[in-house]
């Protein structure tokens, strides 16, 4: 798709330097742009500058089916035109306030029933600079897009989750011109779907103005013109420093319900012609490894009598698949067992085995975009081991997975501080503990990043002063600089908890802070690597390690809130 580009109509406003360059004679070469605009896949519906002004509306098609392009050249069409409460009198009817739509029914203009695109308003001793723009709520209801203001345009999500603009509101980069140079477009498909569907068309109309600033006397003596083209109506003059062209032009939807409503039943029933990648999965029904596309066609319920593989066959794929959803947490929602992506899509079940493979099931992934399904294609590789026992347990068997899992663990209790609120918690907060995950790859940088993570979750998550509080009534002496961790070692030795033991307690919790300054903050180079050996060493693996970490965490928690009097039930 061309998307637009500001140059040609920065050129219909600069003016040479050269008094006697052709360029001011010729305004009529500016309705090219207009013939131009109205075949882009990125329309102009307004548009202010020095020497031109475009402005758009939506005219019922009955009005200007055939246009009368006399009366449209004549049509008045500003952007202060909109919904209003009138008030008049007359000696029949006497006083009447009633609301007034922007073009009426009894106007008789082609515009009667019409909608106005783009208004503006402003509220006088308050708005400063140029005046607003405001979009057709209509409009954008219907489109189901949103205003988002860093982006100075009203979007939506497409099918990869991506913000797309639809209707962009810009400034023309034009030099010394402070006011006077907006533009709004609009992606044409959209407003044709609009257009077909309220059975209007969006007629432009455009004066193109050119003179030589300080010299133009009128137009007396101008050589004058009439054009009339099929939709494009239009008349002008033009002496040797000054031109101008005035028209109308009437932009018709090249969309048709019916095509709408076929393509609204391909996404309900599925498109035939709809693309599928092919995956090297595990037949769980033939107890082989084959590649198939994961079509619907090529894949079946458990159910159905068939020889082609279960719907509930799994694909396997390298760890580094999931690098870009934990990458993107603003785009992507990565949770233990599934991931979606802002409004496009949901990968309903994925799991890690114990080969570290990521694992998710045929069907799920005929689910993804096609684009979608080629990233994870990108990672595909055969089964070095099953699937996990948790997937077989809740996905094959249909029961509970009921087996300790410490990070899961972990995180229910930081829910229930975070639901209790004790004086000496900081709530976490879902975000932060939904972001908590184990490292899926043997990358350094993503073990660094959860073990930050989970030390953000649970170390920080306790407040100095309120525990200084409690350790000062357990009648412990304290210095003034200690912080979280040394407190609530005094804690648990001021509930009879011998000081070995007490430090030994403590210990994973101590390893996770320190862990975190030695990767993520300013530690040297050689801490880093050391405590990056050491986890590879003793573990095998970031993963392993982070889950030994974790299960030591989540028994000392329950070590510091027995101390601290809090009593979660598991």
């Amino acid at each position: 798709m061309r998307r637009f580009d500001t140059k040609p109509l920065i050129a219909l406003a600069a003016a040479p330097e050269d008094q006697d360059d052709p360029w001011y004679k010729d305004a009529e070469q500016a309705v090219q742009y207009m013939k131009a605009n109205s075949e882009s896949d990125e329309i102009v519906i307004y548009a202010s500058a020095p020497f031109f002004l475009i402005v758009g509306a939506l005219a019922p098609t009955d009005n200007v089916t055939p246009p009368d392009g006399e009366a449209l050249q004549n049509l008045s069409l500003s952007t202060d035109v909109t919904w209003r409460i009138q008030k008049s009198w007359c000696s029949d009817e006497g006083h009447r306030v009633y609301i007034e739509a922007p073009f009426p029914e009894e106007s008789g203009s082609a515009l009667a029933e019409g909608e106005p695109l783009v208004i503006r308003r402003r509220l006088e001793g308050v708005h400063t600079g140029s005046t607003p723009i405001e979009i057709s709520q209509k409009l954008i209801h219907c489109l189901d897009i949103h205003y988002v203001d860093e982006r100075k345009a009203y979007c939506r999500l497409n099918d990869n989750g991506d913000i797309e603009d639809v209707i962009r509101i810009l400034k023309l980069q034009i030099p010394d011109q402070m006011e006077g140079r907006e533009v709004v477009t609009i992606l044409r498909k959209d407003l044709d779907n609009y257009m077909a569907l309220a059975e209007m068309a969006l007629v432009m109309k455009f004066d193109f103005t050119r003179y030589v600033a300080g010299s133009f006397n009128g137009w007396q003596g101008a050589d004058r013109y009439n054009r009339d083209e099929p939709d494009l109506f239009y008349h002008g003059g033009s002496t040797s420093k000054a031109s101008f062209a005035h028209g109308a032009m009437v932009v018709r939807p090249i969309a048709s319900v019916e095509e709408q409503e076929e393509a609204w039943r391909k996404d309900l029933d599925g498109d035939p012609d709809r693309e599928y990648a092919v995956f090297k999965i595990y037949d769980r029904k033939h107890d082989r490894q084959v590649e198939t596309s994961c079509s619907p066609e090529h894949i079946v319920s458990y159910f159905e009598e068939s020889d082609l593989p279960w719907q509930i066959s799994p694909a396997f794929f390298r760890s580094e698949v999931l690098n870009r959803f934990k990458g993107d947490p603003e785009k992507y929602t990565l949770e233990d067992r599934s991931i979606s992506c802002r409004g496009a899509w949901h990968l309903k079940s994925y799991d890690i085995n114990e080969a570290g493979q990521v694992h998710a099931y045929i069907w799920d992934l005929s689910k993804l975009p096609y684009d979608e399904q080629l990233y994870w294609k990108a990672f595909n590789e055969w089964p070095k081991a099953p699937i996990s026992e948790r997937a077989h347990r809740t996905d094959i068997e249909g029961s509970w997975y009921t087996e300790y899992h410490p990070l899961d663990s972990l995180k229910r209790k930081i829910r229930t501080l975070d639901k209790r609120k004790p004086a000496w918690w900081n709530p976490r907060g879902e975000e932060l503990i939904d972001s908590v995950l184990a490292p899926a790859t043997d990358s350094p940088k993503e073990w660094g990043d959860e073990i930050m993570a989970l030390d953000q979750c649970l170390v920080e998550g306790f407040l100095d002063k309120p525990l200084r509080k409690v350790a000062e009534a357990k009648g412990r002496a304290l210095e003034p600089t200690w912080r979280s961790l040394k407190l609530l070692y005094e804690i648990l030795v001021g509930s009879s908890i011998n000081a070995e033991d007490a430090k030994q307690i403590l210990a994973p919790m101590r390893k996770l802070h320190e862990l975190r300054n030695e990767i993520r903050g300013h530690a040297t180079n050689e801490k880093k690597a050391v405590a990056i050996r050491e986890a590879r060493t003793t573990h095998g693996n970031f993963r392993t390690h982070f889950f030994h970490l974790a299960e030591g965490c989540d028994h000392a928690l329950v070590a510091v809130l027995r101390a601290l009097e809090i009593d979660i039930d598991e």
